[in-house]
């Protein structure tokens, strides 16, 4: 991921089509957003793990579109995600929270304590835990300000004008035509062919297209789900300009539906590898707004998460243990006791000094050895500072504290030497 910092732009276009207008200017807080769509292989990752901890998607993910065989330069599955519903889009930006140690964001109460882990359920708003550490799916207020990268006046994050070498979209000229590229293939070494059939195939020498905020695709490829439902005349609405603006509410948003839009659908932006250029509206533009059912499932929509620059207290999950005064046990890590000057004794490791945040980027000093990194995602992995490796605590052998080299297979007891 990386971090875009906050601002003030115009969002919206008066130029075009009327669910753009009015422009209006919006506040939009730092947030940090992934570079690349996700893809594939991560989304299976996180899937599996999910669904051993509580977690239901629906089948339609089983019928994404991967990659084409022929395609041997990388995996197959770092095409970008698709055929996935708004739903199982945000239950899965809560796995992926969850996995890795951070506060997740998307809850069935008001009070956000009951975890959306099942079903198709319309939340709204109030659902939402927005200052937590979490993975969430972008407001479209954010997504076009991450989008226009800084420049405010474009259809692109570059200027005005497309050709095949920018982004992958109807008859772009790229191999994969008709269909997603990998995630992150515009960056300089793109294969473009102009034919024909193209579309500004091959016009200019290919370019690395990162963005201004140093995201890829941006443009085509597939469009993104975002959290907002769609309302034709929200921008006109004077909540649309609130900084941060989360979109309209699910309780209020029937009596605002206009006699040209009679259901209920959550936002998408971005267009996609079935985007024409030529045709009225041009979906490839940043300011256009897709609406779709959020049961929606397409091999043209994907997702890119975002979550708030905010950072979690070290350990925050953990659960003290009643009728044992300064024990703490953490799902990942164990059991530890917690000392008045921040050291803590852990039941395997021993006396440990931990730092960080969360249960995401731990550095925990080792008095035999030193710092070495871990957290939730990782454990029981530690890289050590000292030695520039991984180690893996080998937390089934019949002795305490452990570690095996993963490069050289020695073996070291760094931690607690008993029995």
């Amino acid at each position: 991921m990386v971090l875009v910092q906050g601002g003030t732009y115009w969002m919206g276009d008066n130029k075009n089509l009327s669910d753009e207008e009015p422009a209006h200017p919006l506040s939009i807080s730092s947030l940090y957003v992934d570079v690349k769509e996700v893809h594939i292989w991560h989304w299976e990752k996180v899937a599996k793990w999910a669904e051993l901890n509580g977690y239901e998607f629906s089948d339609s993910s089983l019928l994404r579109k991967d990659g084409p065989y022929w395609y041997t330069e990388n995996s197959e599955l770092i095409f970008p995600m698709n055929m996935i519903s708004w739903y199982d889009a945000v239950k899965w930006c809560n796995a992926r929270s969850e996995l890795e140690g951070r506060v997740p964001i998307y809850y069935l109460d008001d009070d956000h304590t009951y975890l959306y882990k099942t079903g198709d359920i319309d939340l709204n708003n109030s659902n939402v835990k927005w200052t937590a550490s979490g993975y969430r799916l972008p407001t479209e207020g954010e997504w076009e300000y991450f989008a226009r990268g800084g420049s405010y006046s474009l259809h692109y994050p570059w200027g005005n004008l497309l050709d095949g070498s920018k982004g992958n979209y109807f008859y772009s000229g790229d191999p994969f035509d008709n269909a997603a590229t990998p995630v992150g293939y515009f960056n300089g070494n793109q294969d473009i062919n102009e034919s024909k059939y193209s579309f500004n195939g091959h016009l200019v020498t290919p370019k690395n297209q990162i963005s201004n905020f140093g995201l890829h695709d941006i443009v085509g490829n597939v469009s993104e789900w975002c959290w907002d439902w769609y309302y034709d005349s929200w921008y006109s609405n004077s909540e649309s300009r609130v900084s941060d603006t989360k979109g309209p509410d699910y309780d209020n948003l029937f009596p605002l539906l206009s006699s040209k839009q009679m259901s209920l659908t959550r936002v998408a932006r971005g267009g996609n590898f079935r985007s024409n250029p030529d045709a009225d509206g041009n979906e490839l533009r940043l300011a256009f707004r897709h609406s779709f059912l959020p049961n929606s499932t397409l091999r043209r929509l994907g997702i890119r998460c975002v979550r708030a620059d905010v950072d979690d207290p070290l350990w925050l999950q953990s659960r003290s243990l009643d009728g044992f005064p300064n024990w703490f046990f953490l799902d990942w890590f164990g059991y530890y006791w917690q000392s008045s000057n921040n050291w803590v004794f852990h039941y395997e490791l021993g006396w440990l000094y931990p730092k960080g945040k969360g249960s995401y980027d731990n550095w925990i000093y080792f008095p035999k050895h030193g710092w070495m990194w871990t957290g939730r995602y990782v454990y029981p992995n530690f890289y050590s500072n000292k030695e520039s490796t991984w180690y893996r605590y080998d937390d089934n052998g019949s002795e305490f504290g452990w570690f095996e080299n993963l490069v050289n297979n020695s073996r070291f007891r760094f931690g607690r030497e008993y029995p």
